[in-house]
């Protein structure tokens, strides 16, 4: 059996680094991608915490990736040799919903990194080698001047974060206020909210709040143009023109809906691995006017259109804080989880 190191999920807060077997002999369709570089995302804590139950012992984890096209199946556009990023859901790119911007509800897809306890789904990213279905889908081509840690943000986090900054947008394009006079709360300050306010400034939003209990992230976010104090004295104290949500907490999601003004809108791509239910009735939402807009990103729909976004923001050069050899990760895992030591964005090297 041919091998490769790879990162498994064994139970929750244990992940280990060793041996797997490698992918090969691609099927029709598919590809068998040279991981370069993959990154350690906060929705990977959802299972390591538990809080996400389902996922089979032994899986490959993580969802974000780029690298080289090793080999290929019959009917695959993409050649040996080309550099590419995969989004963090696969996308058959021919079904109504992917060829109408909407990856992520592909009738095919599947999310890298997750095999659950019958034993469907697919492998994931941290490791050398990723098999890849629906290969000319997933895979984007990344231009030459694109790193592998860049095209790592492009197939999740960057997209996410512009996904919901442009969301927003978007619904207030109704009110007829510039976009330059617009103001909007960022709820979240970790990787994908540190991309949601990069990509709040490029659309063009007036005034931009950072807002998260870690006073680093809020510097993190000040960094990237957002304004880390005056919230509740903008706009003569009726709230946010609108508030992006990226934690995925029932707490974060509540605040939102308090710090948004009257019809405004709450846009959500904080994935809620709760119970709680929904921190606001239906007669609330009425009495404030809010437009509340949610899902998950589609990411492959999106990565073309932010690739230049990638470079003009220098976004990686903002958020990665650690850049380490893949047999670290289940430190890296621990102190993520913990934020300790400066955590914020983690891109692995499966070679180093």
């Amino acid at each position: 059996m041919n091998t490769m190191k790879a990162v498994v999920f064994d139970e929750p807060y244990k992940v280990s680094y060793g041996d797997v077997e490698r992918p090969s002999n691609p099927q029709p369709g598919e590809a068998i991608v040279r991981v370069m570089a993959c990154g350690l995302c906060g929705s990977d804590l959802h299972p390591y915490r538990g809080s996400e139950a389902g996922l089979r012992t032994g899986t490959v984890c993580g969802h974000e990736f780029a690298g080289i096209v090793e080999e290929v199946g019959s009917g695959v556009k993409l050649t040996p040799g080309e550099r590419v990023a995969a989004s963090f859901t696969t996308a058959c790119g021919r079904c109504w919903f992917c060829t109408h911007a909407l990856s992520s509800r592909c009738d095919s897809a599947q999310l890298f990194g997750w095999v659950d306890e019958a034993g469907q789904g697919i492998h994931g990213g941290q490791a050398q080698f990723v098999r890849v279905p629906h290969a000319d889908g997933t895979l984007m081509r990344l231009p030459d001047d694109v790193t592998f840690e860049e095209g790592v943000l492009l197939g999740d986090i960057m997209a996410t974060g512009y996904f919901c900054a442009k969301n927003a947008l978007s619904l207030l394009a109704d009110s007829g206020i510039p976009p330059e006079q617009l103001s909007v709360a960022v709820v979240g300050c970790g990787p994908v909210g540190l991309c949601a306010v990069a990509s709040a400034r490029a659309l063009g939003f007036g005034q931009i709040f950072a807002v998260d209990r870690v006073q680093s992230r809020v510097d993190a976010a000040v960094k990237l143009g957002a304004l880390g104090q005056g919230l509740e004295s903008a706009n003569d104290g009726r709230g946010m023109d609108a508030v992006l949500e990226v934690v995925g907490a029932y707490e974060a999601l509540k605040l939102s809906f308090a710090l948004v003004r009257a019809g405004g809108v709450v846009s959500s791509v904080g994935v809620h691995a709760h119970d709680k239910g929904f921190p606001v009735t239906p007669g609330e939402c009425y009495d404030k006017n809010v437009t509340f807009r949610s899902g998950r990103c589609p990411a492959r729909s999106l990565m073309n259109e932010i690739g230049e976004l990638v470079k003009s923001t220098d976004i990686a050069r903002h958020i990665i804080s650690h850049r380490v050899p893949l047999a670290t990760a289940s430190e890296m895992y621990e102190k993520f989880e913990a934020q300790k030591d400066g955590i914020l964005k983690v891109v692995f090297d499966p070679w180093a």
